[in-house]
C-alpha cells in the first residue's frame, strides 16, 4: 500500500478483514473491487466478503502489479 495504491481505495489487510467488516457495510449493496499485490490474497478476501453477504465482489486480476504495469493511476498519499 505504501508503494502505491489505487486512488480512493480503502486499505484493509486480509488478516484484519473479519474484524473490520463494519467499515464496509455502506458498500454492501455496491460493487466492490478487491486488490492485493498479485491477486492471490484478494481472492481469499473476495470469498470472505461473499460469505458475509456482500452482493457484488470482484477480484482485481493480477493485483496492483498488473494495474501498475498497465500504467493505470496510483497514489502514495
Amino acid at each position: 500500500y505504501r508503494d502505491g495504491h489505487i486512488v480512493n481505495s480503502i486499505h484493509i489487510p486480509l488478516s484484519y478483514l473479519q474484524d473490520r467488516l463494519k467499515e464496509l457495510d455502506k458498500y454492501r449493496n455496491k460493487p466492490i473491487i478487491v486488490s492485493c499485490r498479485s491477486g492471490q490474497r484478494s481472492g481469499q478476501a473476495c470469498m470472505m466478503l461473499k460469505k458475509e453477504g456482500f452482493e457484488t465482489v470482484y477480484n482485481l486480476s493480477g493485483g496492483i502489479m498488473a494495474w501498475k504495469n498497465d500504467n493505470l493511476p496510483v497514489t502514495k498519499k
